[in-house]
């Protein structure tokens, strides 16, 4: 038995990669190979770089090259989306490749020059923004191809392209870095970025997913919710009742928008990831224990990010959503408590619980763009560069708060405290006051016209609230009410609410004694009985 499950679960992933559209492969090891790249820039100039005279001063260049490389994937995600129908005509021309990917060869020779060059070592700041604006850009582009891949295929994605660049850049070069003279680094590092443009050449062939996602596929546009439009769809839904009630006509007491409350849940992460990012700096680490925690960091996290999303069937914005709550927030406040308890082991299982959470965000919030592009049929590109935009923007300020923290305070036990208790007060209550499926199903506020279907949902979780409100349900049961809507079985409700089985059919209980109904077939009549006569 256990060989034919082992054999069927090699059969299944070999049917993942070779059910794969055309061209799809090659795309995705084009960004494999140009983002380990840009990663490679940023984390070399971190190992060579230290202090530097500027003005008569010294000052930490480490720093400067953190913020630069920050800035530049806010600026490289910012103009796709300024110039976005530009950007969409661009990718498919073979000429802009052409010369983007010489761009990147001079950079890459510009960085290994800097750093040969003591007097221009201040250069690699301006490198570092041109290689991670680039590196943005790049991404932006070939995450298009993801309108062609199911949530399995997709899920396979994100495990290869993280689990490969943190093998070349932390394992393979991390290596070199220690052994092998500069030159060799240089070569390999030119080489990667020669394998990005053949394979983007073969991934630019006709008809393949890359090319149609750019042509031939249409897309819905995408259009912010904005309090006039959350005012017309509740005057649309309720103005019949409200009428007929002699009520007056409301309107909407939500003044912030829904892409704000995304800023706040992705910034806030973001934000405290960019200040631990930084933070390390500070710390006497070696070789070793800087490999290791980004190496056993990124292994961790894959694996809890492929069994957590289920191998990615049945993966939803709520599910994702429920996971990130579930699993970010602990791991990520762990990692900052843990600092002043493992300086003794320099500090390594703080290190690797950080880049755990890191790595698990981040693969989260890949394959969330990935779910919501298909769930509104709007195109790929629009919605990862929006937000890796959001994600950067607060990385970047993480960085310059780290920054000041690093030159400023002298980081012993009583600092690293203090750090860990900030970012447990900031995390917990930016999750748990944004805890709302309701707000993960319109992510970013971004739902383009609602069709029939998404109107049919909305208006059954309207319902849902009638009917506790009606009899007087708890909170909790109420929750447990909208989930037997949607059709879930009791252990899909336990998985989503984190309770038990037991704990769901007694909440399911007191629901049919409230309301009178003695099966779940008269529960969903009492549901949808005024939903449907609308």
């Amino acid at each position: 038995m256990i060989v034919e499950e082992g054999s069927g679960k090699t059969v299944r992933g070999r049917r993942i990669l070779s059910g794969a559209p055309d061209g799809y492969w090659w795309a995705v090891a084009s960004l494999v190979a140009l983002v380990s790249a840009t990663m490679l820039m940023h984390e070399s100039a971190s190992w060579v770089l230290d202090l530097a005279p500027l003005w008569g001063a010294p000052v930490n260049i480490r720093a400067y090259s953190c913020d630069a490389h920050s800035l530049g994937l806010v600026f490289g995600y910012a103009v796709t989306q300024v110039c976005g129908s530009r950007f969409a005509r661009l990718v498919r021309e073979g000429l802009f490749w052409t010369l983007f990917f010489i761009a990147m060869l001079v950079d890459v020779l510009a960085f290994y020059w800097c750093l040969s060059a003591p007097s221009a070592v201040f250069v690699v700041v301006a490198v570092q923004f041109v290689s991670a604006a680039a590196g943005a850009w790049f991404l932006v582009a070939v995450s298009q191809v993801a309108w062609a891949a199911d949530s399995r295929l997709f899920m396979t994605t994100v495990v290869a392209v993280v689990g490969l660049t943190t093998l070349i850049v932390q394992g393979l070069f991390s290596m070199l870095e220690a052994t092998a003279p500069l030159l060799v680094s240089e070569l390999l590092h030119l080489g990667l970025v020669v394998v990005a443009a053949l394979c983007l050449m073969r991934a630019m062939a006709p008809h393949s997913c890359f090319a149609n996602g750019y042509g031939e596929v249409a897309f819905a546009p995408i259009r912010s919710r904005d309090d006039s439009r959350v005012a017309e769809a509740a005057s649309s839904d309720e103005g019949d009742a409200s009428l007929a009630s002699g009520a007056q006509p409301t309107v909407s007491r939500r003044r912030v928008p829904l892409c704000v409350r995304l800023f706040v849940i992705v910034g806030a992460y973001s934000t405290v990831f960019g200040f631990l990012h930084v933070i390390p700096l500070a710390l006497p680490l070696g070789v070793v224990s800087r490999v290791a925690s980004f190496i056993v960091g990124a292994l961790i996290a894959l694996a809890l990010f492929a069994l957590t999303l289920r191998g990615g069937s049945g993966v939803d914005v709520s599910l994702i959503w429920n996971r990130f709550y579930r699993f970010v927030f602990p791991v990520v406040c762990v990692a900052a408590l843990l600092g002043p308890l493992t300086n003794s082991t320099e500090f390594l299982p703080a290190l690797i619980m950080q880049a755990c959470a890191l790595y698990y965000f981040d693969a989260l919030l890949a394959m969330a763009c990935s779910v919501i592009s298909r769930a509104i049929n709007a195109a790929p590109f629009q919605v990862f560069a929006r937000a890796f935009l959001i994600r950067s923007i607060g990385f970047l300020l993480g960085n310059l708060i780290g920054s000041a923290v690093y030159e400023h305070v002298e980081l012993d036990t009583a600092a690293f405290s203090v750090i860990g208790t900030a970012v447990f007060v900031l995390l917990a209550l930016v999750t748990f006051n944004m805890n709302s499926e309701r707000y993960a199903k319109t992510v970013w506020g971004l739902l383009p016209r609602e069709d029939p279907r998404g109107r049919y949902e909305r208006a059954r979780e309207e319902r849902c609230r009638e009917v506790a409100a009606q009899f007087g349900l708890t909170e909790r049961e109420a929750e447990v009410l909208r989930l037997l809507a949607q059709n879930k079985r009791p252990r899909e409700i336990g998985d989503v609410l984190v309770v038990t089985v037991a704990t769901v059919r007694s909440h399911v209980h007191a629901i049919y004694t409230k309301t009178g109904v003695h099966s779940s077939g008269e529960l969903v009549k009492l549901v949808e009985c005024s939903q449907d006569k609308s």
